[in-house]
């Protein structure tokens, strides 16, 4: 079966669908409304294979009965040719499956064991990658109330979130920092984020720097301006660090996966973009702003970005315009 209009038919309310979502953490959370999407429209126990590391995140989501790991338990077998009958048993009855991303051998054999698949490919043109998945399920049929990707954060989270920090020494309003990204190429310069914190600090804020696998420089740099001022999480799990996030002041950092947890867990937001383009990728909330960097390469493709000596398109997010906005977002909090 393909996704078209013509072949897609909603499964009964009864039956177990599958969403396969490979991507990262930003990708995933900005495919989130329209995963819910699914499940609301056709109200089926709803199962998420992803990335061990990223779908932990959802764990506790109303709207998701199961998360699976790929990376693990013999998933494998489903993303290569000539898939074995023992592969099939992972399907647990599914008869339907949504995939993000482009066709593929993992659609061909989901399709193989009977499933009915419908693929969501990227966009094709200038457009928000959270609208473009409503409006490929709306040409299906599948329609659903849809709200921002926030991720709900039990009050027993929160509380443990605020123990750490208060045995850390941590009191007041806080400033979260990710001076990091996937590419080194969509970084702020950390001595400018450096001068932006300690304008902030001076207004109170107890800055704490979140650094990923890829961020070691970066976090470095920031917290040598900073001369050593502040807490620096290394590699938190994620469900604690979207606690902490929710208890921020305000969270400051570049188009990175952290910044969507920021927004979808409701802090304050400010996201810096150069390279990528912000009507496609941005974050979405009520309190989430961002800044563009715009040169005349910008944006640009991966292999550009790779190539790139020297990314001046984040060299050219303003420091000024960058506090402004985070003072506004820190007087809105305040009210």
């Amino acid at each position: 079966m393909t996704s078209s209009n013509s072949t897609y038919s909603s499964p009964s309310r009864t039956e177990k669908v599958l969403v396969v979502h490979q991507g990262a953490l930003g990708d995933l959370l900005l495919a989130l409304p329209a995963i819910r999407s699914v499940k609301g429209a056709l109200g089926a126990s709803l199962c998420l294979w992803g990335r061990g590391w990223v779908v932990q995140v959802l764990e506790g989501d109303p709207f998701i009965e199961e998360l699976r790991d790929v990376d693990r338990g013999g998933f494998s077998q489903l993303f290569r040719e000539g898939v074995s009958e023992g592969g099939f048993d992972l399907l647990d009855g599914a008869k339907q499956a949504f995939v993000f991303g482009r066709e593929g051998v993992l659609a061909a054999n989901l399709r193989g064991a009977g499933l009915e698949v419908v693929v969501l490919p990227p966009p094709g043109r200038k457009c928000h990658i959270t609208d473009h998945y409503l409006s490929f399920l709306s040409s299906l049929g599948i329609v659903s109330k849809v709200s921002p990707p926030w991720i709900p954060i039990s009050e027993g989270e929160k509380a443990l979130a605020r123990e750490r920090l208060r045995r850390e020494g941590i009191r007041g309003d806080l400033l979260l920092l990710h001076p990091g990204s996937g590419s080194p190429k969509k970084v702020w310069p950390p001595q400018k984020m450096a001068r932006l914190a300690k304008t902030l600090m001076g207004k109170g804020l107890f800055p704490i720097l979140i650094e990923g696998p890829a961020d070691g420089v970066p976090c470095q740099e920031l917290l040598s301006a900073i001369k050593g001022e502040g807490l620096l999480l290394r590699s938190p799990h994620l469900r604690e660090l979207a606690a902490i996030l929710s208890l921020a002041s305000l969270y400051v950092g570049n188009d990175s996966g952290i910044s969507h947890l920021a927004a979808s867990v409701g802090a304050p937001t400010l996201v810096l973009f150069g390279p990528t383009d912000p009507h496609i990728w941005a974050p979405r909330g009520e309190r989430v702003r961002w800044i563009w960097g715009r040169t005349p390469c910008a944006p640009c493709t991966p292999e550009q970005r790779w190539r790139c000596p020297r990314p001046q398109c984040m060299e050219q997010v303003d420091p000024e315009e960058t506090l402004r906005i985070a003072e506004s977002l820190l007087s809105r909090t305040s009210r």
